[in-house]
């Protein structure tokens, strides 16, 4: 862009489009008006860069006009989509919408209480992410320690006491004992208060019921 296209730029469009952008632009989901400025003037900024290189001349009131209009049909500098769920065009398509979680959708008639969407599509079951890290964490330790261990873990989990494991039962009894401070030292000494610690995301919603 050339100092005189950057000049139009800075003193004839930027105040034309902050005049107009609060007036004439619907907001969506977490917009707010001076976004939608910074967003219009790289607009601005991309057409002046265009219609330069392109050898043609504009005046100020056509690079707003134009920069309105994209704005009004939903295109952002970063993104024209109308596939995107969150996109502004998606949404003056009225193909979706974007509720809050905090939006009540009904009424809990066991806490007579207003039901929120949040509440409705939290779960009591764990993060799929703390699962796989968690499997993650047992398949590095039992490739890196005793192989036996593989077995007695698996045994553990089943519930099976140190003589339905199968072996020596005093073997199975040393071999637990050794698993225990291998892991110990493994995972740390707040491995098994993290375990049983409720995440922390839950906090809300066991304070709101």
């Amino acid at each position: 862009m050339s100092p005189s296209a950057g000049q139009m730029l800075v003193e004839h469009i930027t105040p034309r489009l902050r005049s107009a952008i609060p007036r004439v632009i619907q907001l969506f989901g977490t917009e707010d008006h001076e976004e939608l400025l910074q967003d219009s003037i790289a607009i601005a900024a991309q057409m002046l860069h265009s219609v330069e290189s392109a050898g043609k001349d504009v005046t100020p009131g056509n690079i707003t006009h134009y920069v309105i209009l994209f704005m009004k049909s939903g295109r952002r500098s970063q993104s024209s989509s109308r596939a995107d769920v969150m996109a502004p065009g998606t949404q003056l398509d009225q193909k979706c919408t974007v509720q809050s979680l905090e939006d009540q959708v009904g009424y809990d008639h066991d806490s007579d209480e207003p039901a929120k969407l949040g509440e409705i599509l939290a779960t009591d079951r764990e993060d799929p992410s703390t699962l796989g890290g968690r499997n993650v964490d047992w398949q590095e330790f039992t490739r890196s320690h005793d192989p036996r261990y593989g077995a007695l873990l698996k045994g553990i989990a089943e519930g099976r006491s140190i003589r339905d494991s199968g072996g020596n039962a005093w073997s199975n009894y040393h071999l637990r004992r050794k698993l225990a401070g291998e892991l110990r030292d493994y995972l740390g000494a707040d491995a098994i208060p993290d375990s049983v610690r409720a995440p922390s995301w839950r906090n809300n919603l066991t304070a709101h019921r």
